[in-house]
């Protein structure tokens, strides 16, 4: 199955931000994350997977700005409990960037392995 989400990962480097001895995650974040897991919802309906994952996730970007493929773990973790019952069961994990300036949209698909 393919999810195709419009919202677009925020970047790992702006997930938390600290308030003296305090860690928490920004407001921003937690709406990126709710944003994807309703788009989510949306076009999966099953129960949550269980057992080992494989994962494919395509970014198509709307402008060359930097996107690393590792800041990808808001998303992640937007799908648990909706597409899977815990991202540590993705054992295998394939993540592609492209540029689409007409059509920005981050692709999910997977499989049970």
């Amino acid at each position: 199955m393919v999810l195709t989400l419009k919202t677009l990962p925020i970047s790992t480097n702006h997930l938390y931000a600290q308030r003296g001895s305090q860690r928490f995650l920004r407001p921003e974040v937690r709406q990126n994350k709710e944003a994807m897991a309703w788009e989510a919802r949306a076009q999966f309906r099953g129960e949550p997977l269980v057992g080992l994952l494989a994962v494919r996730v395509d970014v198509f970007l709307p402008t060359k700005r930097r996107f690393d493929v590792d800041n990808i773990k808001g998303l992640l973790d937007a799908l648990t409990g909706i597409v899977w019952l815990d991202d540590g069961l993705i054992t295998d994990l394939r993540v592609t960037k492209a540029l689409d300036v007409a059509h920005p949209r981050v692709e999910v698909s997977f499989s049970a392995l």
